[in-house]
């Protein structure tokens, strides 16, 4: 009985070590694009606190140069959500593209596999077929001295 050996085992392992960094290069995407969400988010909500005490600052005596503060820092709040805007679409892109890297090499991996699949079954029918014949060829040599014996008394 031989042992089954597949030729591109190299490739094999190469393709499934580029899937594997695919797929770590796509969670790296995904967590920053969480990070980017989470900083959208977190300028969200300073902008909302913002208003909130521009509202409290305008319901009461205030400055001219209070309003002229609160002003331009709403400005820096509404640069800094445009930013954050903006990062989340890159980070999107990046998701979209490393996701496409992943779908890529996984499917380069899963040709590989599907040849060794193909060479393993192949392998395995030319065993069987060996086995069959050792088989008949053991009942070929023992059979009619068998068959003898039993029939006479």
């Amino acid at each position: 009985m031989k042992a089954f050996h597949f030729s591109l085992e190299a490739v094999r392992t190469l393709r499934q070590r580029q899937e594997n960094d695919a797929l770590e290069q796509y969670s790296r995407a995904l967590l920053v694009r969480q990070q980017a969400i989470d900083a959208l988010e977190t300028a969200r909500d300073h902008i909302h606190a913002h208003w909130a005490e521009t509202r409290r600052q305008l319901s009461g005596k205030s400055s001219a140069s209070q309003l002229s503060q609160l002003q331009d820092h709403s400005r820096v709040l509404e640069r800094r959500q445009q930013e954050c805007v903006a990062a989340l679409r890159a980070a999107e892109r990046s998701v979209n593209a490393a996701s496409q890297l992943m779908l890529l090499a996984r499917q380069q991996r899963e040709i590989v596999d599907k040849f060794r699949d193909k060479q393993l079954a192949k392998h395995q029918r030319l065993e069987a077929l060996e086995d069959q014949k050792l088989i008949d060829e053991l009942a070929a040599r023992r059979g009619p001295s068998l068959y003898t014996n039993y029939a006479q008394p």
